[in-house]
């Protein structure tokens, strides 16, 4: 018999014969509940929910005391102030994630309430200062419906929040349906399919109970029919004894061959198999003996190769280290990645204030699906993370800062595939991310190095000096392009006074209001500052004087609006702001011009009795029309 027909043979015996037995089993198998599986699956569902409940109870505490931190809350509370209350609410929960308020007095009745009823996971924080109580803020970011349908996208079930004898929401359309009120499981007939239910009290929700309804999946076990368990034992007596002949007539040809195969293991070419007969087995032998020799021939050169590969990734990652290009160096380490490790695709991406990402490769869906769900992974971990899947190979390691504890700042990952990755390439892998680790570290301090000299650290504008940088820039722009620019520049009046009657704390509340209202009342394209002391300007590309003024006047009716808490807690304090506009008509007149003009402006509008806009026009360079 030739070694394919003793191939077919082995194959019917060992996959075709034993396959028709199962099918032959598969029709005995009878039909049991799998209530037990399902009911496992509603109990990790329940603990998936209730861990979640915990998170959303989190989150309503968190965004609680940022509401509780905002200086208008407490000044409203001690003064009893209802419809303040009821406005700073209205303006300022929704901005920390708040669905659901309600502000308490110290007796507990409601002073006010904003927001849906319908929410979950509520946090009471008690506010209290030097005089005793203020009162209570009951919050809460999660409707019941949100709930629910992170509820299902974490677990793949149905959900109900039930309360008393009624539903307050549900993923399913319940139509009368009777859940259980206990813990214990049970059928329940929903839209008319049978699903299983189990319910659970929320914590701290007073008669509030989660229920998880699932289907019970169709299944069973093979039947103990002493009829199938005999015809399966005689098969396989059967099937032994022909496998145990086959074997011991292929055992010698296939144990010649895997001695070369080790030897080709451990390195070792020379070794070659024998080629006896003329049959398949003797082809694949000498196909076996030439493939052996090219690869001697391969090992030698890709030694010879690996030696270079090592000094270039080196290389390469010395330059990383110094490097100050954050988006150009993740698109070089992932691209020297993907060569250095042969895969298929690769990602690199950085979270936070330093984020950014980059990725390379044209990969399959499955390769990106297995290379997101190993980031996923290595976020959480201190080291390399392999993960396979299908034939599909990834490799994922944490980016992190080094600091006590080190922090996790990004994560690294590559994919292919065909075969797992090698130790070499798994060290290879792992240089490239600590280098890059200790690049985006570099960026990160040039950075913040190249921002704190031009910010103004008690306002966040810009300072003197990132004023003139930004004022030389718009000027030239501004001359080459022929458009227009402004300049408005501010003084708070009688600020001196202000810091002589209230002390300097209470001039360092006045000046962080102002760079917030000139923040808020500044478009995007406008750059506001602190040019010094108590003067503040801002910079208009391409406005004329109408839109300058139309600003001025927005900022001075705003600030003589503010009322500033003054630093002791007593009281508020107001004040107002001369403001000065100027304006250059692409000419070249040059921003010292126009920052002489704006000035100009300025005092005119002190010398006519503070708190007004006056405005003026920057007068053409000689030799321009």
């Amino acid at each position: 018999m030739s070694f394919r027909g003793r191939l077919t043979a082995f194959f019917l015996l060992i996959v075709v014969l034993p396959m028709i037995a199962v099918a032959v089993l598969v029709t005995h198998v009878t039909s049991e509940s799998e209530s037990g599986k399902t009911d496992a699956r509603l109990d990790a569902g329940l603990d998936t929910a209730l861990a979640t409940y915990d998170d959303a109870s989190a989150d309503a505490e968190r965004a609680v005391k940022r509401f509780a931190n905002v200086p208008a809350v407490g000044s409203a509370l001690r003064s009893g102030d209802p419809p303040g209350l009821r406005a700073v609410a209205r303006r300022r929960a929704a901005k920390v994630g708040i669905q659901s308020l309600v502000i308490r007095d110290p007796s507990g009745d409601v002073l006010a309430s904003v927001g849906s009823g319908n929410t979950v996971a509520t946090y009471e924080l008690d506010l209290t200062d030097s005089g005793g109580s203020l009162g209570s803020l009951v919050a809460s970011t999660t409707t019941a419906s949100e709930y629910l349908d992170r509820v299902n996208h974490l677990t793949g079930i149905d959900g109900a929040l039930l309360k008393g004898g009624g539903t307050v929401s549900s993923t399913l359309e319940l139509k009368g349906a009777s859940l259980p009120s206990s813990g214990d499981a049970a059928d329940v007939e929903v839209g008319g399919e049978s699903l299983r239910a189990r319910s659970a009290p929320l914590p701290s929700a007073g008669n509030l109970r989660l229920a998880l309804l699932d289907s019970v999946e169709s299944g069973g076990f093979f039947a103990s029919s002493p009829v199938v368990v005999g015809a399966v034992m005689l098969f396989f007596a059967v099937a032994l004894i022909f496998v145990i002949m086959l074997l011991r007539m292929l055992g010698g040809q296939v144990r010649s061959m895997l001695d070369a195969a080790r030897g080709i293991g451990e390195g070792d070419f020379s070794r070659k198999v024998p080629v006896l007969g003329d049959d398949e087995m003797a082809g694949l032998a000498s196909e076996f003996n030439t493939m052996s020799e090219r690869l001697s021939a391969q090992m030698q050169e890709l030694r010879s190769q690996q030696v270079e590969v090592d000094r270039s990734v080196r290389r390469i990652g010395e330059a990383f280290a110094s490097g100050l290009d954050r988006q150009s160096l993740l698109k070089i380490v992932v691209e020297t990645a993907l060569g250095a490790c042969a895969a298929q695709y690769g990602t690199i991406a950085v979270s936070g204030r330093d984020g950014a990402e980059a990725e390379a490769g044209e990969p399959s869906e499955a390769i990106r699906d297995l290379a997101v769900a190993a980031e996923v992974d290595a976020l959480d971990e201190d080291d390399i993370v392999e993960r396979p899947a299908g034939g599909v190979y990834a490799l994922a390691t944490p980016l992190r800062r080094m600091g006590e504890p080190p922090v996790n700042v990004g994560v690294m990952t590559v994919a292919r595939p065909g075969e797992a990755f090698t130790p070499a390439q798994r060290e290879v892998f792992l240089y490239l991310a600590g280098q890059v680790s200790s690049s985006i570290e570099n960026i990160a301090l040039h950075e913040l190095v190249s921002e704190q000299a031009v910010t103004d650290e008690l306002t966040g504008l810009a300072n003197n000096r990132g004023f003139r940088e930004l004022i030389a820039k718009e000027a030239t722009r501004a001359e080459r392009f022929g458009h227009v620019l402004s300049l408005i520049m501010l003084d708070i009046d009688d600020f001196k006074q202000i810091n002589d009657t209230y002390g300097h704390l209470q001039g360092d509340k006045v000046l962080r209001m102002v760079g917030r209202v000139l923040k808020d009342e500044s478009r995007g394209v406008d750059e506001p500052a602190r040019y010094g002391g108590e003067e503040f300007t801002v910079i208009l590309p391409e406005t004329g004087i109408e839109g300058a003024l139309d600003l001025a006047e927005r900022v001075r009716a705003r600030i003589e609006s503010e009322q500033v808490p003054r630093a002791g807690g007593a009281g508020t304090a107001g004040v107002t702001a001369s403001v000065g506009a100027a304006s250059m008509h692409g000419s070249a007149s040059g921003a010292e011009a126009l920052i002489a003009a704006a000035d100009a402006a300025l005092y005119e509008a002190k010398r006519a009795g503070k708190n007004q806009v006056a405005s003026a026009e920057v007068p053409p360079a000689a030799g321009r029309s």
